[in-house]
């Protein structure tokens, strides 16, 4: 039988194991800003850019909705359950991204839907924790807010209290955070694991005699660029910069290869373990390669 902790139906019986198990967890947004530089097909409901050309409607995503889109890794084309229609900021979509589901509805909870601050994101996410998890961090990370926070604090008050799950402020504020404390229990891991491969190579180095192709001296040299990127990660992670702790952990395991007299570590992070959200979208890979999403201006339209 499911339960609703903190946010998330869960299944008690899948807890346990590694992978979490599935869960579908509901959270809830300040949106910060609005821009009109999407449109939705009027024949397929489909997202398309700005400049698409058949018929189609204005849609204003904003921030909240177009970060979490550039985090997904591959994502199908969101599809609008309910396009906008009068109101260009009101609206449902839904799409996919390998084993994880998301769906964002865009609502207004003050000021009668006049002002970008007067609205707000129900975020429903359904997969592993795992995932979801490291789309929220990633999604919070690079937003200018903390979107648990509400600019109108009492009116988003009134409405969470409305919703299905006896949410408050203070519940959903915990289901964010609980997310965070998941992902960061993943990079944790990750650290470990590099780190336990570094000491599997150090071994190695000490029982190795020099060759022409390797030398120990060398390898003492490429260890401490490891055991530095390793810092830097820590670092990247205490800042909430995922992106920023993958690169570092990235240029530590190259650096203990480099430094392996075999020439490979026996185990890569790929077979150790599987980043759940996969390569993180930088601004400019978005624009090339995600044609529904655009970052390339910071002016709000109100």
């Amino acid at each position: 039988m499911k339960r609703w902790i903190d946010g998330v139906w869960t299944n008690p019986r899948t807890m346990g194991n590694r992978e979490y198990g599935e869960g579908v967890l509901v959270v809830y947004a300040q949106v910060g800003h609005a821009k009109a530089n999407h449109r939705v097909e009027n024949d397929t409901s489909f997202l398309r850019p700005k400049s698409f050309s058949l018929p189609s409607k204005v849609v204003y995503l904003g921030d909240v909705a177009t970060h979490a889109l550039a985090y997904l890794e591959h994502p199908e084309t969101p599809h609008f359950s309910e396009p906008p229609q009068f109101n260009e900021q009101r609206w449902t979509f839904q799409t996919q991204s390998g084993g994880l589901g998301l769906t964002i509805s865009s609502e207004s909870y003050w000021g009668f839907g006049l002002f970008n601050s007067g609205y707000l994101n129900r975020i429903v996410l359904k997969g592993s924790p795992q995932s979801y998890a490291r789309l929220l961090f990633d999604l919070s990370a690079s937003l200018g807010h903390r979107p648990w926070e509400f600019i109108h604090s009492s009116s988003a008050r009134k409405y969470l209290s409305k919703q299905d799950g006896d949410v408050s402020l203070e519940s959903n504020e915990k289901a964010w955070k609980r997310a965070f404390e998941t992902a960061r229990s993943i990079f944790d891991e990750q650290l470990f694991m590099v780190g336990e491969q570094g000491k599997a190579v150090q071994k190695r180095i000490k029982n190795t005699p020099d060759s022409n192709d390797w030398t120990a001296k060398k390898a003492e040299v490429a260890i401490k660029h490891a055991d530095y990127d390793l810092e830097v990660a820590r670092g990247a992670l205490a800042d909430g910069n995922a992106p920023g702790f993958e690169r570092a952990v990235a240029r530590a395991e190259a650096y203990f290869i480099e430094a392996d007299p075999d020439g490979n570590i026996a185990y890569s992070m790929e077979s150790l373990y599987e980043i759940p959200q996969g390569q993180i979208l930088s601004h400019t890979t978005i624009d090339e390669g995600v044609s529904f999403v655009d970052l390339t201006s910071n002016d709000e339209e109100e």
